[in-house]
């Protein structure tokens, strides 16, 4: 079964603004476009979702203390 955005979004309880953030990212599995509209697919009535990464660890939270 495939969700639009907005549908998914209100499954997941986040806006429809960061499906969006999420699909553009790639973050959501299997979910494809057709024309101007995303489909998801849903497993066990959800959306799946790839963890994302966080960067590297900025050098001013190392700081030494003497």
């Amino acid at each position: 079964m495939f969700v639009g955005s907005t549908e998914a979004a209100h499954l997941m309880g986040v806006s429809p603004r960061r499906i969006r953030q999420l699909l553009s990212e790639g973050r959501i599995e299997g979910a494809f476009k057709i024309g101007k509209f995303w489909m998801i697919p849903l497993v066990e009535g959800m959306p799946q979702v790839r963890p994302g990464n966080r960067g590297p660890k900025a050098s001013w939270c190392s700081t030494s203390k003497s």
